[in-house]
């Protein structure tokens, strides 16, 4: 475990000549097209003629450097290293502590990833002086923005760990508001590292900081995480890092909306036929959608729609067809299914995963769960904010009128439980209200608390789904299914686990 500040006492630092420093640090920022100093714990400030001076007084060389509401002023001992676009040196601070400062050029994309480290321990920082604030009788005794790859701890998110006699807080921020919605998955399991590490005495809970603006998806998250007792407070910070206490419940309402309209699609007896023949083509499948209309894809890629009485066929370019001619369509889906089964290197780059999961997962529904009223499955019914959110949604009703939600994902995805999380409590929101049975005319539906489905290949559930999925109340009736790795040629569910369930495979190691 990384810590980011030292309480030991600093090192003494080799010194080397003034002149040879003085020339290879000028050399290097004259070299640079945008040079700026970086220094832990703070923003980077450029270097600009006439704000910052670096001179030898006294025999030592020395660096000023100042903008308008910063002033750094170091003695330089050392030149750690040198690169392109970076150069690291060791330098002295007032009362004689060592440390370390970064000379970069920001306009070189060998400084970004430095930059982006410099920036992240800055934030890391200002996370320290937030929690010696707010918890001014508490020990900080981990700090860390690490990356940690074996628990899946992300560099993004600072996290701490505080204590005092038999009480500790697990506690982490988000940096800015885009990142809100990764950062619940990262806390929680910080939290269930922390309560492994405690004594079972010790009572722990969860401290969240975002930054203001953001709070209302941690909010509604938080109100479903009751699975195990969990404890939580939130706080929001300003820019000057000011953070202070709120109440969940103040931070907003759901925000969702729900199509308003589903036609359902009217199928020729032809077009039906031609259904019909492409089930059986390698690859193709086809899905209705809220507007009455059809999408005919290959692996993905959508090659023809038919909407309002109307066939359109082609990739770039579509061309319409008469009811009459629709063994053009079954022609143009065999060749391009035989395309891409022969030269998949030349099909790759227009193959979309997710949607060749989803007519794969449309095809076996039956498989998935036996109840299901394949004829009236639709997608992305909802409109709502979501950042990074590439999993497929559909929304299908059983038999006895319960919804169903079926996220899907064909590649791992450690955020996985909890995009599932925010399309279940607006459909579930929907459904208190009654405002779902236009999408499934002729069934009753139920205003119960949708089923949730994760639907993925078996291998691809990342290993942090299980933690996460322990924090989740019990209301949420969730299930993973995981299908065959190859479900591209034959399509086989080969797991099916509840809640937090494990597989028995992994059973004797928990």
């Amino acid at each position: 475990m990384t810590k980011l500040y030292d309480k030991s006492p600093a090192k003494a630092a080799k010194t080397e000549n003034p002149e040879q420093l003085l020339n290879t640090i000028s050399t290097f920022v004259n070299a640079c097209r945008r040079p700026a100093v970086l220094e832990y714990g703070e923003e980077p400030i450029p270097l600009k003629p006439g704000e910052y001076v670096l001179e030898i007084r006294a025999g030592r060389l020395g660096l000023e450097v100042w903008d308008e509401t910063r002033c750094i002023s170091r003695r330089i001992l050392a030149v750690e290293r040198i690169s392109t676009a970076v150069l690291d040196c060791t330098v002295q601070r007032f009362g004689g502590k060592c440390g370390k400062l970064t000379v970069l050029d920001l306009d070189r994309p060998q400084a970004a990833h430095r930059s982006l480290i410099g920036n992240r321990q800055s934030f890391a920082e200002k996370f320290r002086r937030m929690l010696s604030r707010q918890f001014p009788d508490w020990e900080i005794t981990t700090l860390s923005s690490g990356l940690d790859l074996q628990r899946s701890f992300s560099s993004r998110f600072p996290r701490a760990w505080l204590t005092r006699a038999n009480r500790a807080i697990a506690a982490m921020a988000c940096p800015a508001e885009e990142d809100e919605a990764a950062m619940l998955t990262f806390a929680l399991l910080w939290h269930g590292y922390l309560r492994k590490q405690s004594p079972p005495q010790d009572h722990l809970s969860l401290a969240l900081f975002l930054p203001e603006g953001a709070g209302n998806l941690t909010a509604h998250r938080l109100r479903w995480l009751t699975g195990a007792s969990l404890r939580f407070t939130l706080f929001l910070f300003n820019q000057h890092g000011s953070a202070g206490e709120v109440d969940p419940d103040d931070l907003g309402n759901l925000q969702t909306r729900v199509a308003s309209q589903y036609a359902p699609p009217q199928i020729a007896v032809e077009i039906r036929k031609l259904l019909d023949r492409l089930r059986t083509i390698d690859g193709v499948g086809w899905s209705p959608e809220l507007n009455g209309s059809l999408s005919i894809s290959c692996r993905g890629l959508e090659f023809a729609r038919i909407e309002g009485g109307r066939i359109l066929l082609g990739l770039e370019e579509r061309r319409e067809l008469s009811a009459c001619h629709t063994e053009d369509v079954e022609h143009f889906a065999m060749r391009l299914s035989g395309l891409s089964a022969r030269s998949p290197a030349a099909f790759a780059p227009r193959v979309f995963p997710e949607r060749w999961f989803e007519t794969a997962v449309r095809s076996h529904l039956t498989s998935i769960y036996p109840e299901l009223i394949t004829d009236t499955v639709h997608a992305q019914v909802l409109s709502f904010a979501a950042t990074n959110r590439d999993l497929i949604d559909l929304l299908a009703v059983t038999r006895s009128g319960r919804l169903v939600v079926l996220e899907l994902k064909a590649a791992e995805d450690i955020q996985l439980p909890f995009q599932a999380m925010d399309y279940w409590m607006r459909i579930r929101w929907h459904a208190e209200r009654g405002e779902l049975q236009h999408l499934f005319p002729g069934v009753a539906v139920m205003p119960l608390p949708p089923i949730l489905l994760l639907v993925a290949p078996a291998m691809t559930f990342h290993p942090a789904t299980e933690s996460v999925l322990r924090y989740f109340a019990s209301d949420i009736e969730v299930e993973r299914v995981g299908v065959n790795t190859e479900w591209q040629k034959r399509f086989q569910v080969v797991l099916r686990l509840r809640g937090a369930e494990v597989p028995a495979s992994h059973r004797s190691s928990e």
